[in-house]
């Protein structure tokens, strides 16, 4: 339940981000939908912003954020302000160490975290922000540690 208030804090966050990006930021373009406007910077990430929201803030389509030093950090998609579809996490070196399926800024779907070496760590499945069907935990060298099966967020059976 904190997993899905922490999504709908962060996407909050996106939706009151800063005004339309800077020039600095112009290098980074988004492919923003119809009726929508890049927005943001790359320091906070970049969205696009739909047009018609009254409020003005609403992001929808795809969004990036970035590390300090330039990398990506974050690239997925919002709809009506909240993460969806497939994003991906990158570290600071500008290595993919999280794939995650959202729907409605809920895990919804598969999340793979990802050791350095590129191997999954952890392959989880979830629905509506609960884990629910078969959860592994891997070595590093690709080997099961454990495996696990939730059913609406509850640990029904491990090996």
């Amino acid at each position: 339940m904190q997993s899905k208030k922490l999504m709908q804090i962060f996407a909050l966050g996106l939706s009151l981000a800063a005004p339309v990006a800077s020039a600095a930021d112009s290098t980074v373009q988004l492919t923003c939908p119809a009726g929508t406007k890049q927005a943001g910077s790359k320091e906070e990430g970049l969205f696009c912003r739909k047009l018609s929201d009254s409020s003005g803030r609403m992001a929808e389509g795809p969004y990036r954020s970035f590390h300090a030093n330039g990398k990506k950090a974050a690239v997925g998609q919002l709809l009506n302000g909240l993460q969806t579809g497939t994003w991906y996490f990158y570290d600071e070196a500008g290595n993919q160490y999280g794939k995650t399926e959202f729907r409605e800024s809920n895990y919804h779907g598969t999340r793979v975290l990802y050791f350095a070496n590129g191997n999954p760590h952890f392959i989880e499945q979830y629905q509506n922000g609960l884990k629910d069907g078969v959860v592994q935990e891997f070595s590093e060298d690709g080997k099961i540690v454990r495996e696990s099966r939730f059913e609406k967020g509850k640990e029904v059976a491990a090996k």
